[in-house]
Parts: C-alpha cells; sequence; structure tokens
C-alpha cells in the first residue's frame, strides 16, 4: 500500500501556523477568484482545490476549531486524517493503540496532558534554577567582601582558619529555609495562577 504525505490546512492555503484570521481570510479570497475562474473551463482539479481551500478556511478561521485542529498536528504520530507521516509510524501507532485498547482521541489527550506537566516541570525547573543561581552568586559575594574589607583578626583567631563561621553557617542555614519556603509554598502559588491564565 501506497502512503504519502497529506498537505495541513496551512500548506493548502500556503500560510505560516502563526498567521492572523485577517491574514487567512485575504489569502483565501485570493485563492478562491483564482481558482473559480479556472472552474469555468470544467477543470475537475480546480473544483476539487476548492473544496480543499474551503476545507482549510471554514477550520483555520474559527479559533476553536483551529485550536483543535493545531493540537492534532502536535500530536507526532497523526496527521489530518489519524494517518501517520510514514509506514513505520502508523505501524507503531497501531501497536500502541491496540496495546493499550485505546483510541484514537485518548492517546491524543493524553499526549496534551503530557506536554502540559512536562512544560509545568520545566518551568519550576527554570524558576528553581534562577533561585539557585541568585543564592550562590549573593553568597559569592559576601564571601568576596569578607575577603578584601574584613581583615582576619576580627574574625578570626591569628592561627585559626574555619571556612564555616558564623556569617556563612547563618547565610547557608537562611537560603536552606528560604529555599523550601520558595520551592514548596511560593511556586506553587504561581503555578496555580499560570494555568488559570492559560486561555481554554
Amino acid at each position: 500500500m501506497a502512503w504519502t504525505k497529506r498537505e495541513t490546512y496551512y500548506e493548502i492555503l500556503g500560510i505560516p501556523r502563526h498567521a492572523t484570521r485577517e491574514m487567512i481570510e485575504e489569502v483565501y479570497t485570493s485563492e478562491i477568484a483564482f481558482w473559480k475562474l479556472l472552474t469555468t473551463s470544467g477543470s475537475i482539479e480546480a473544483k476539487e482545490k476548492i473544496l480543499e481551500l474551503t476545507k482549510a478556511y471554514l477550520t483555520l478561521s474559527d479559533p476553536d476549531g483551529r485550536k483543535r485542529y493545531d493540537k492534532e498536528l502536535d500530536f507526532t504520530f497523526v496527521l489530518l486524517d489519524g494517518k501517520a507521516k510514514d509506514p513505520e509510524i502508523e505501524e507503531a501507532y497501531d501497536v500502541y493503540r491496540l496495546a493499550h485498547k485505546k483510541s484514537y482521541h485518548e492517546i491524543l489527550n493524553e499526549f496534551s496532558k503530557f506536554r502540559e506537566e512536562m512544560g509545568e516541570t520545566l518551568w519550576i525547573l527554570k524558576k528553581t534554577t534562577i533561585y539557585l543561581v541568585g543564592n550562590l552568586l549573593l553568597y559569592a559575594g559576601i564571601v568576596l567582601y569578607r575577603s578584601f574589607f574584613i581583615q582576619p583578626s576580627q574574625t578570626t583567631a591569628p592561627n585559626e582558619q574555619n571556612p564555616f563561621d558564623t556569617v556563612s553557617l547563618f547565610f547557608l542555614c537562611f537560603s536552606f529555609l528560604g529555599y523550601l519556603c520558595f520551592r514548596f509554598l511560593y511556586l506553587p502559588k504561581q503555578l496555580e495562577k499560570r494555568r488559570l491564565q492559560k486561555p481554554g
């Protein structure tokens, strides 16, 4: 059985995925006018092209329809009609579907949920990294300041070298408690706000 990669609605209209509704309208009107001229000569290809363009336009000009369509496009295993991009991926999709006894839409929903969770995990990791790097830079600043501006005799005995003096120990304890509050109190609230701000 021959397999062919079908064009996406964006490719049919010849527009990028970030195209605005006005751009979709403009391109569709222009293309339809051109292909309608060809239908007067009885061209079957022109009639088929008009149907393709209209189907693409109706989907992409409707915000909800476009959102659903984009979600399906992002699903690795699927093309417009639920067919995979090549035989190997189609076979992998069939094996997964049969093994898990789930429909295409159930698998698609699971994929969307996984993608959202992964995005949230990466967001938390990014914020946590910023916090830890900020703390590290602050600690380095304190150490440098104490090295250059405070004489050793003021902090320790002449023959004594203690890297974990009172200031360092206090900073590390404060930093650790701050991290716990940041990670388990502040970030969950911000994550909830982020979820609420998402469209749909």
